[in-house]
Order: structure tokens, then sequence, then C-alpha cells
């Protein structure tokens, strides 16, 4: 009744995918909670086709009824859960598992692969609504919804969570500084250090920042991005012998896509020897305003449950939209 296939047919796979997008926090399904935003064919064969795709359906009466999907990354030793869904008429048939079964199969017998992961450094980026968002969205998902049976489908099958994330989200038309905020940024500004966009000719230190952080990946991003406004804290008082000023904090590079226009984030961070003095909630609180300026309609954003910058979030009124579970079988 049902024939399992690898997946080349990718005009299939778009159709699919784009019929099965899913509402927030529908329960009794394997990914309708995830509320996906729709996608072109040219994204879907990007997501599902290659040489380092493994993408398998089952299909009845030549008509795709189900379809998961995975990523090799040999070079991390992991093949990463990308997506999988079954058409609604076809359920409680037990498709997801045995599509998870042959997926799991084909990724672990991919050479390097030694371990399976739902988690958001897989290059597949799903973009996904907001739920209560009227079309506001997040460009990737950062594991598995918790409040989903997918969820529940690999905690069955030996998955196991080793990180939790929330998402947050704040519209931006209504962002205003708590009062705190202005009076924390007197104090500092009385000890030398001052708020600012990023220039080189008059700052120094960004590069050692990230070493100082230990954080490679943003290191690479924003510094690739110097073009664009850096959000920085710096002190007056640590010239260089140029007269240049410390950068002892970021937020950015500031950029805004799509519509409606999200303002995009990409981490914050202070030097060690300079934190507790607030100065993360104010390059975070800086960044809020200047998207404001610049058109930004809202901000979307995640962090680990246990991370202290959830803290500087929800104090500017950001609030956690869902939940997810970075997960890994081995």
């Amino acid at each position: 009744m049902y024939d399992l296939r690898l997946v080349s047919d990718m005009d299939a796979a778009h159709k699919f995918y784009n019929s099965h997008l899913g509402e927030p926090f529908v329960r009794g399904n394997v990914q309708a909670e995830l509320a996906l935003m729709p996608a072109s064919k040219a994204t879907v064969a990007d997501w599902f086709a290659g040489d380092d795709r493994i993408t398998v359906g089952f299909y009845h009466r030549d008509c795709l009824v189900g379809l998961a999907s995975g990523v090799i990354a040999s070079t991390r030793g992991t093949g990463f859960l990308s997506y999988i869904c079954v058409d609604p008429a076809h359920r409680r048939a037990g498709l997801a598992t045995r599509l998870m079964d042959e997926l799991e199969s084909l990724l672990l017998s991919a050479d390097g692969v030694g371990k399976l992961e739902a988690v958001f450094h897989n290059p597949v980026h799903l973009p996904w609504f907001i739920p209560g968002g009227n079309g506001d969205y997040h460009p990737c998902l950062p594991g598995v919804d918790k409040a989903s049976t997918l969820y529940l489908l690999l905690k069955n099958r030996g998955w196991r969570d080793y990180a939790h994330q929330n998402a947050y989200y704040r519209r931006m038309s209504t962002y205003e500084d708590r009062p705190e905020i202005a009076e924390a940024l007197a104090r500092l500004r009385a000890d030398g250090i001052d708020l600012t966009f990023y220039n080189s000719a008059v700052h120094y230190g960004l590069v050692e920042l990230f070493d100082n952080i230990n954080n490679p990946g943003w290191k690479a991003h924003v510094m690739a991005h110097t073009d664009r406004p850096i959000v920085v804290a710096v002190d007056k008082n640590a010239l260089d012998s140029d007269g240049r000023a410390l950068v002892v904090g970021y937020t950015g590079p500031l950029s805004q896509d799509g519509t409606p226009a999200r303002g995009n984030f990409c981490g914050i961070g202070t030097r060690t020897d300079y934190r507790g003095r607030g100065i993360g909630k104010q390059v975070f609180c800086a960044m809020c305003r200047a998207h404001r300026a610049a058109g930004a309609e809202f901000m979307s954003l995640y962090t680990g449950e246990d991370n202290p910058a959830r803290n500087i979030y929800e104090s500017a009124g950001f609030q956690v939209v869902r939940s997810f579970a970075d997960m890994r079988k081995e």
C-alpha cells in the first residue's frame, strides 16, 4: 500500500512541503506545530537535494504522503535531522516511525557520521511564523519544539536533550527604554564608558573582544560585516597610542531582512574584565533603539534556557514564544 523511496523529485517535495506548513501548537501531528513559512522550489531543492542530503518519502498510489530529510556533516561527525512530516490523511499508520528508521539508518551509514542531532547548527534553516505575530517570523528552528509530538517521537526513539533554547520576540514599534536605562548609562559615562557605533579610526580592540569571550563564530560573522552599524561600548580611559578608545562591549552588525522587516541580531558580548556593570544591557537597548529608528517592525532571537543574557532580553520586553530542545542520538 505504501512505497518507501529516496526522493529525487523536488517538484513533488516542494508541493508536499508547502501543503503541510502547519498551524502553531496543534496537537496530534508530527510537525504541524512548526507553522512553517512557504518556500520556493529552489529553496526546497537546496534544503532536500544534493550530495550531502538524504531525503526519503512514502508514496501512496505514486503520490508523496510522507517526507523526511537530513544532512550529512562528516566533518562534524554528525547527521542532522532537518524535516519530517506525514500527510494528515495517512497518519496513525506508523509512517513517521518508518521514515525515521530509514533516515537514521542512512545518515548513520554515511562515512564519518557517528551521531544524530536536531539543532540550530544544521545548515538547513526552516523559517517559521511567530505564534500570534501576524506574519512576523524567525529564520530558523533552534532545535525541536518541546510542545510538539515530534519531540515525543524522538524521545521514544532514544534521542536525548542536551540543551534547551527559548525563542524570544518583540514588536519594535512599541519599544521604549525603561527609565533605569538612562540612569545606568549616566553612571557608566561618569566612569568613561560610552555607547556609539564602531569606527576603526577611533576605536580598537573589537577583534580582541571576540578572542576574550572565546567566540570565533561571532568574530567571523561580525568582522565580515564591519560596513554595517555595530553598537559598541567603549572605554575612553583606555586609549591606545593613536588615541583610540577600547571596545569593551558590542552587539550587531545591524541589518534588516524580509517583509515585515525583521531587525537582525548576531549576539551580544562584554569583555570579561568589564562584566557586572550593565554594559550588555546598554548595548542591547541601544540596538533596539537603532532598529526601531531604522524601521524594523520586530525582532526575534533565541538563547539558552540557562544563559544569563535572557535577563537582558526579558528586561527589554522580549517574551518567550516557543521553547526548543537541542537533541542528540548516539
